[in-house]
């Protein structure tokens, strides 16, 4: 399991019918809720800081969970909502300045995703 995004771990344990569970804080009001984890990922603990991408757990079937799977939960102000109805905040446009070096920097990269695009990933290996 991945952090969905830059945040500081809020709870990270076993609670009730979750089982193993990682709360992230992201920006205010977000967090993000990781249930029935097998374990935890490397250096989890209350107060640390999580990067984007890093692993935070393993999945799992501890707590009330009746096979292997990931409880997840995006929450606004500690409350369960579900992400694709909200009208979520947009990102910041990117400052006029940076464009040319953004544009540079990532047309090596979508000239790699043009080479893979239409291709079943899963048989590359």
């Amino acid at each position: 399991m991945r952090a969905v995004s830059d945040a500081t771990v809020k709870f990270v344990g076993k609670q009730r019918g979750y089982g193993n569970l990682v709360v992230l804080e992201h920006a205010k009001p977000y967090s993000t809720a990781y249930g029935h984890l097998s374990r935890f990922g490397a250096g989890m603990r209350k107060g640390g800081r999580i990067k984007q991408g890093q692993i935070i757990g393993y999945v799992g079937m501890t707590g009330l969970a009746s096979g292997p799977h990931l409880h997840y939960e995006f929450r606004v102000n500690n409350m369960q909502r579900n992400p694709l109805a909200m009208n979520l905040p947009s990102a910041y446009p990117l400052e006029n300045r940076f464009k040319s070096r953004f544009v540079a920097e990532s047309a090596p990269l979508m000239q790699r995703l043009t080479l893979v695009r239409g291709h079943k990933l899963t048989a590359l290996d």
